[in-house]
């Protein structure tokens, strides 16, 4: 009878290990964003895509160029996409301020806008207001749901990625949440998320994070003013941080892996409750680390959502290297269960009304 008893309760055991392991596996899912290749919905690729998504292995998507061909392609692709049968709606992001910074340029069929330091500088906020609605409402026709955009970032002349590609709205701090808020307000009322970027403040990096490691030594503290502000308004659903080292914040790590800067700076004095991104781990500012020790640190550090842009990685996938490298991680108690919990709570909250 003892050996009955034993029996049934290491199966109950078992069972319960499995239920809290395929729970652990959801939260992690949606902590995952990964870019693809192709641009057709009839690729066999998307179809893996939506399986990925429908066994909750990634909560969002990004599109690139290379996955726009055609109006009317992009919008099976996203329909194709949007198609899941995921318990969460999946997040499909671009990349769309407007000027240089657009995933239609030279393609036929799409408006263009300009870009944020022409609206900052030649037109007044209700100008800016109706520009954003034309935006967001084309987003939201191709099946977008996601806008990494506005840049919050201080414009300085001097930026090579930032200034000099006229992504900022001013050099004057106020100015540029006034015209972020116009950003968002517009993108809120097409239901299209936005993302305020890059925390905590791109705008004075002269050398560019895609490339190489670029640390900001004139870093201003009026950078972060925007991002205060604009959660104090309760303006912001999610934060990319930035792979930028900030001496003068952490004279150690680039921010996005930074303890201090997304959990201590973000999170806990700002109060900010939404989701933090990544910018994507593939850029080379990062340095040599491998996207397993990238993705451990980044979410230590308290980002929510990990984003890698390509697919196929190291002879496997990014998905698989990424959920993989998070439930171990767990398992070894190198992430806590908490912090999990946590990120999965956040996103939930961000994605509320898709």
């Amino acid at each position: 009878m003892k050996k009955i008893i034993l029996f049934f309760a290491s199966i109950c055991l078992l069972f319960g290990a499995s239920k809290d392991e395929a729970e652990l596996k959801k939260m992690i899912g949606q902590m995952v964003m990964v870019g693809f290749s192709h641009s057709s919905a009839n690729d066999s690729w998307t179809d893996q895509l939506v399986l990925d998504a429908n066994l909750g292995r990634i909560g969002g998507v990004m599109l690139l160029s290379r996955n726009i061909s055609t109006k009317n392609e992009l919008v099976k692709l996203t329909k194709k996409l949007s198609s899941s049968k995921a318990k969460h709606k999946l997040l499909i992001a671009i990349d769309e301020e407007g000027g240089k910074i657009s995933r239609f340029i030279n393609k036929d069929g799409f408006k263009h806008f300009p870009s944020a330091y022409e609206v900052g500088s030649k037109m007044n906020l209700k100008e800016a207001n109706a520009i954003y609605k034309d935006m967001a409402d084309q987003l939201k026709s191709l099946g977008i749901n996601m806008n990494f955009a506005p840049v919050v970032d201080v414009y300085n002349p001097n930026s090579s990625i930032i200034g000099q590609k006229d992504r900022a709205f001013s050099k004057n701090p106020d100015e540029v949440i006034a015209y972020s808020s116009e950003f968002i307000k517009a993108f809120d009322k097409a239901n299209v998320k936005t993302v305020l970027k890059h925390f905590p403040g791109h705008g004075n990096a002269i050398k560019d994070t895609h490339k190489e490691k670029t640390v900001v030594d004139n870093y201003d503290f009026e950078e972060l003013k925007p991002y205060f502000e604009l959660i104090k308004r309760d303006e912001a659903d999610f934060v990319m941080v930035a792979h930028v080292y900030v001496p003068k914040l952490d004279d150690k790590n680039p921010a996005v892996l930074s303890k201090h800067i997304v959990s201590d700076i973000l999170k806990d004095r700002f109060k900010f409750k939404g989701a933090v991104i990544s910018d994507d781990l593939l850029m080379k500012g990062l340095g040599e680390l491998s996207i397993e020790q990238k993705v451990i640190k980044a979410i230590n550090a308290g980002v929510d959502i990990v984003l890698v842009s390509e697919y196929f990685l190291n002879n496997s996938n990014s998905i698989k290297i990424v959920n993989d490298a998070i439930l171990n991680a767990v398992n070894k108690g190198k992430i806590s269960k908490e912090r999990i919990k946590d990120a999965y709570t956040r996103i939930l909250r961000s994605k509320k009304g898709l």
